[in-house]
């Protein structure tokens, strides 16, 4: 008896060392190491180092990278078109290209890379956070179809489209050469008419007609309170004409915050909803779902149509409703280099969808040949490790947003009848020295050590020292840490009162209590620290984190107190001074000012509740007379000098809250990526990387596929729109209808023809499974229905509150045509039964099918470009099922045998051992192993393991056994973190159940007769035991899909749980609930199926499944 005690307890405590061992290996494989030495650097890396983080620019370093030459002497000249990359030589060749002379055209801009004459070829890949994000970065970022551009230091501003401008002396007209020859990408010509259709066609009939038929270009046109006009003197020669000075024109033309003016108005005309075929308009317009004209129009104009003609140096030529998405070289592209080589020099351009630390970790291991957006200067370290590692240089921009974390007041803060709190905060939010008080008490000193990695220097936000616009006074008012004169200055304007806690009150003696509102995409960084200071001054005030949706409506309806943003003007902030003076509805301290100023002079009309002028005699209304000053001042220095005026008024009245000027902007550029200059300004106003002439990057050294060469060029040689596009043969009314429609489709009918043959067998089991099929299925329906719908700030109500912020025609028939569409005026119980497609069944109308008939809707994560469901999610649920296919036969294939030996060998080493990695596996998170294993294969076998193809391999269209082995090196993740736990606990299970099963009666009989212990062990125990495997099959896939999703958005997986996740964030209700019904429809069917194959395995189940 003794010795078995002694033997359980020796196994107890090999059990307990056992875990102290593997407690100790995982600390020392992931921990730090306290006795590792501090790393020293030669003195000439840390010199070198510090050259590099010196931003500022002089006046003496104004590099440029365009040439001005003599077009009269095109012929025979260094810079004459006469070589072309080699994948358009060669359509050259076959006759289905012109030559590059006549594609070039006789006047080519003429540009010189920072380091010289570079190579043809390459790919460059990209990620951005959101589908979004890609088309806005591609056009603003890469378009660059402005007559003027930048600079890589901003100045001096340069020809681009246009070859040369000249200026009236009085700056009222302005006048520009076009360039002669120059081709839009399908080869028809580009001339002066093309801009005059935008201004006559799309400005002045959105004007005249209530509705907008483009994206912020009136900013370009309008000039204080009246619209300049255009005219067309030859097909060459476009003049812009303003009844007062316009010194800043080209400023506006070049900036990024606008569109471009360039339009190709053979392609669009067709779509106009006055000048085009109208039966054209009708048909594209119910095949797409759209529910006014303009809305159509705005669509074919967009950079996802790969039907629209561009001016830009890659163009989409292949319709993808899912990344990565691929932009290839423009074979009529008008520039060249100082050689007469057509540019640009890369083949593609490949934007993929990541997470924001995803892209951060990909960039750290050199997966990109160049990035600068989305790093955060908290990263900097990581990057400047990696550096010899993963041949990448880091280098520092000027960033020309002068801040990246500032606290905006709510001026206009909505005060409700009856409610005296919000009327009591609205008076404080006005009162200048309630502001000033608070940015007094902030300790910006502490915080920009603690959060800024002690970069950066106490200030407010002002457009930095290197500006001609930089306002001493503004930069250093009030960022003193004085916070006893910050009591003092609460003490005078009545904040006297305290309550028990040491907080100040209302004057009346109510509570005082401010929320400070946070998006989820801002990084909330020092607020509690801010919190923490004002609490010592007596401000209650709380963080309040919400999702953008809700944000964006509490910004619309102005019930915010504080909130987190950025810069909104930048270093020239004549172009966007939102972030000084109210001028527009994005304006973040005063929305209501800004929409009125805004609109106050065109025919788009808003209401009290959204729109209203300052107060006669408040400072922002003076800040919004000198800004139109400025803007019409004779010189742009006298422009400059009007501005200083609006800079004074915001250095006394603090219109936000900064801490500190912000840190460089990093660059971390491969070293085989060539062309990119050292120094830069970064922004979204010079349109980075287009002011360092994105044209003239190249690779260094690059060997193409064949496979990858052929694929590039057949995208440039034939272009493939959406299926639902006019004209092609595919198309259909069931165009958006993909592999997920068809799913739904096969399920259903799968079903139906499942319940014919089990109905046929007459199996009481199998028909109270059938019959509680429907029942469960609308529960589950109207539960999501209900659930999706219920909080508030989705995508839909923020689109109609946008809307209603300006209550022009155009809009108030845009609302009525959403609130059709989407049926918002019926009863709940209508449009639940539409969404379902219940109504199909009475009027078999295409517009009336819904989630029974495969249509899941449309995404509206984009509220102006509504995507069909059912096309973002097709290619995704095939990768999702083989994951999840993979994942199970891995289960499967690890638990059984374990788990039989376990039970076999039970109390055994062995099955210790196997019990002790069993708990192990169940109790690590999937994400967290994902994130382990990312790091192991970074740091020990220099691996990058996110995705499923390295970046070389992920643009190679053909198979080869390095692609698959690529793969395989990759997938092998998702299949091990996504099936670790479910294997731990189906061993467990396993065990269990095949203990039990040894122990009864039968297994002894069958042994006591002689039946060999293997057969006796397949044939009946262990096929009992699997019934647990069995019945998991229903829950197992939506399990995956949904418990996956934060692994596949450590992993960076294009499957379904990142998509829902998103969808659920953003309250794209249509995408969410139509993905959360096909989920628990996927759960019930697999249920059914379980049930089917439990019968047909278990003869118990059988027996006694017709019994009551």
């Amino acid at each position: 008896m003794k010795t078995g005690k002694l033997i359980i307890l020796a196994k107890f405590a090999a059990t307990a060392i056992g875990v102290l061992i593997a407690t100790l290996v995982w600390v020392r494989m992931v921990g730090l190491d306290p006795n590792q030495e501090t790393r020293t650097y030669p003195p000439e890396e840390v010199e070198s180092v510090q050259r590099s983080r010196s931003i500022l620019m002089g006046d003496d370093d104004q590099p440029v990278f365009y040439r001005n030459v003599d077009y009269s002497k095109i012929s025979g000249s260094r810079w004459e078109p006469k070589r072309e990359p080699p994948i358009l030589a060669e359509l050259v060749r076959e006759g289905k290209l012109p030559p590059v002379r006549v594609r070039t055209g006789d006047e080519p801009a003429v540009l010189e890379g920072a380091e010289g004459i570079g190579r043809y070829g390459g790919t460059w890949n990209m990620a951005t956070k959101t589908r979004m994000f890609i088309w806005e970065e591609m056009s603003r970022l890469f378009g660059a179809e402005t007559l003027v551009r930048w600079s890589p230091l901003g100045y001096p501003i340069v020809p681009h489209v246009a070859r040369s401008w000249v200026a009236s002396g009085d700056s009222k007209t302005w006048t520009f050469q076009l360039r002669k020859g120059m081709r839009w990408s399908d080869g028809h010509p580009f001339t002066a008419h093309d801009i005059y259709y935008w201004w006559k066609h799309e400005f002045v009939y959105g004007l005249e007609n209530g509705v907008r038929m483009e994206e912020n270009t009136d900013k370009i046109i309008r000039h204080g309170d009246r619209f300049g006009r255009v005219r067309v003197i030859d097909k060459s020669t476009v003049e812009f004409q303003f009844d007062t000075p316009n010194p800043f024109f080209l400023e506006k033309l070049a900036s990024t915050y606008m569109q471009s003016i360039c339009f190709p108005r053979h392609y669009l005309e067709q779509y106009h909803p006055e000048l085009g075929d109208q039966e054209l308009i009708e048909t594209t317009m119910k095949r797409r779902g759209f529910v006014n004209r303009s809305q159509l129009y705005m669509e074919m104009k967009n950079e996802n149509n790969p039907l629209c003609p561009r001016l830009t140096p890659w163009i989409n030529r292949t319709y993808k409703p899912n990344p990565p998405y691929s932009f290839v070289r423009n074979p009529y592209y008008w520039a060249v280099d100082i050689k007469g080589n057509q540019l640009p020099y890369i083949d593609q351009v490949t934007m993929e969808i990541q997470t924001k630390e995803l892209i951060a970790i990909d960039t750290a291991a050199g997966g990109y040949p160049a990035s600068f957006k989305w790093l955060d200067f908290s990263d900097y370290s990581i990057y400047m490790k990696g550096r010899s590692t993963y041949g990448y240089e880091v280098q520092h921009w000027y960033p020309a947003f002068r801040s990246i974390w500032t606290i905006w007041p709510n001026l206009n803060r909505r005060v409700d009848p009856g409610d005296e709190i919000s009327r009591m905060k609205a008076e404080l939010l006005n009162t200048k020295e309630f502001i000033q008080a608070l940015s007094l008490a902030i300790n910006r000193t502490a915080i920009i050590k603690a959060e800024f990695n002690g970069i950066g220097e106490p200030a407010q936000l002002s457009p930095g020292r290197e500006s001609p616009y930089f306002s001493e006074r503004l930069h250093t008012s009030f960022v003193d840490y004085d916070p006893d004169r910050a009591e003092r200055m609460l003490d005078s304007i009545g904040l006297t009162n305290r309550d028990g806690a040491g907080y100040r009150t209302f004057g009346n003696g109510d509570r005082m209590l401010w929320f400070v509102t946070v998006s989820d995409g801002t990084n909330p960084g020092p607020l509690q620290f801010v919190i923490d200071d004002w609490k010592r001054v007596g401000i209650r005030a709380l963080p309040k984190l919400q999702s953008s949706g809700l944000v964006l409506l509490e910004f619309i309806t102005r019930k915010q107190d504080f909130y987190v943003g950025g810069d909104m003007s930048g270093f020239i902030p004549v172009i966007e001074p939102k972030s000084y003076v109210p001028v527009g509805g994005g304006t973040p301290f005063a929305t209501a000012y800004g929409t009125w100023y805004e609109f106050k002079i065109s025919e788009f009309a808003t209401s009290d509740r959204v729109a209203y002028p300052p107060p006669p005699g408040h400072p922002l209304g003076r800040a919004q007379d000198l800004y139109d000053a400025a803007m019409q001042a004779p010189t742009k220095e006298a422009g400059r000098q009007q501005f200083q005026e609006i800079m004074d008024i915001a250095a006394e009245n603090l219109w936000g809250i900064t801490i500190a000027t912000p840190p460089p902007q990093i660059a971390v550029i491969r070293n085989d990526f060539r062309n990119v200059p050292k120094k830069a300004i970064y922004g979204s106003v010079f349109r980075t990387p287009v002011n360092l002439a994105s044209e003239t990057f190249f690779f260094e050294d690059y060997q193409a596929s064949p496979g990858n060469f052929d694929a590039i060029r057949d995208e440039i040689e034939t272009v493939t729109p959406p299926p639902d596009s006019i004209g092609l043969v595919e198309s259909s009314p069931d165009a958006r209808f993909t592999p997920i429609g068809r799913l739904l489709k096969f399920l259903f009918a799968g079903i139906a023809v499942a319940a014919v043959v089990l109905i046929g067998a007459k199996h009481p089991y199998v028909g109270r499974r059938l019959l509680l099929f429907i029942p469960m299925l609308l529960v589950i329906s109207v539960i999501t229905f209900v659930i999706v719908q219920a909080p508030p700030g989705n995508v839909i109500e923020t689109r109609l509150m946008n809307l209603d912020e300006s209550t022009s025609p155009g809009n108030a028939k845009e609302i009525e045509q959403i609130r059709e569409y989407f049926h918002l005026d019926d009863p709940f119980v209508i449009q639940y039964a539409r969404w379902m497609g219940f109504y199909w069944f009475f009027t078999f109308s295409e517009a009336d099918k819904g989630l029974i008939q495969g249509d899941l809707g449309f995404s509206l994560d984009d509220p102006r470009r509504p995507q069909p469901v059912n096309r973002i999610v097709g290619d995704r649920i095939v990768l999702t099922f083989l994951i999840s296919l993979g994942t199970v036969l891995f289960t499967w294939a690890l638990a059984l045998p374990i788990g039989i030996y376990s039970a076999v060998r039970q109390y055994s080493f062995g099955d210790y051992t196997l019990t002790l990695l069993s708990f192990i596996g169940m109790s690590i998170p999937g994400f967290l192993l994902a994130l382990i294993l990312i790091y192991w294969g970074g740091v020990f076998f220099d691996v990058n393991l996110t995705g499923l193809f390295s970046p070389e391999y992920e643009a190679q269209p053909e198979w080869t056994w390095g692609k698959v082995g690529d793969l395989l090196t990759h997938i092998w993740i998702p299949l091990v973190v996504l099936g670790i736990g479910g294997t731990a606990g189906m061993i467990r299970v396993m065990r269990g159940n095949l203990l039990d099963e040894l122990s009864k009666p039968y297994v002894t009989t069958a042994r006591a007769k002689g039946v060999r212990p293997v057969k006796l062990l397949l044939k009946y125990p262990v096929r009992i035991a699997i019934n647990p495997f069995v019945s998991t099959i229903g829950s197992l896939f939506p399990g995956l899909v949904s418990g996956g999703a934060i692994v596949a958005v450590v992993l960076g997986l294009p499957t379904v749980g990142p998509l829902l996740l998103s969808a659920l964030l953003a309250e794209d209700i249509y995408l969410a609930g139509s993905m959360l019904v096909v989920l628990s429809l996927l759960g019930i069917a697999g249920t059914l199926f379980s049930d089917l194959l439990l019968m047909a395995l278990d003869p118990r189940i059988r027996m006694e499944g017709g019994k009551r």
